[in-house]
């Protein structure tokens, strides 16, 4: 005679082993910040050009179930809201595209080791920051001495 039944057990495992792959996951995030970073900006970045992917957004009615999303703009809104590299904090930091807080740590400790950057291009001497992302910070950043 027992408590449960087969299928019952089973439903519990399976709860169980969620649970606990849950927790594993929510470790793993804590322990290593940089990787969940480089992850996260897999869902950020548009598809290639030539790539197989559907396009993001369609001119088309909305799809049941999914929300219309807005168009982000391609270009700075003014030049006067254009952030500088070498005084901004990491907060301020974080609010330019492509920058998470991970990576915006790493360009505030590159300017505090180095030295102020003397360049957008600078960007080049911090790890995890590519040419796509520097191009891309171009037009919205600006470097004062």
């Amino acid at each position: 005679m027992t408590l449960y039944s087969r299928h019952q057990l089973v439903v519990l495992l399976i709860l169980l082993c969620a649970a606990g792959l849950g927790l594993v996951i929510g470790h793993w995030r804590r322990a290593h910040p940089d990787a969940v970073e480089r992850l996260e900006q897999f869902d950020r970045t548009p598809p290639p050009a030539g790539s197989l992917a559907p396009p993001s957004s369609s001119p088309g009615p909305p799809q049941p179930g999914r929300p219309r999303t807005a168009s982000r703009p391609t270009q700075p809104p003014l030049r006067a809201a254009r952030i500088d590299l070498n005084r901004a904090d990491v907060a301020g930091l974080t609010r330019l595209p492509g920058i998470g807080r991970a990576l915006a740590r790493r360009i505030v400790q590159a300017r505090e080791a180095d030295g102020p950057f003397t360049a957008v291009d600078d960007l080049r001497r911090v790890g995890g920051v590519s040419r796509r992302t520097i191009e891309g910070l171009r037009q919205l950043v600006i470097v004062t001495r």
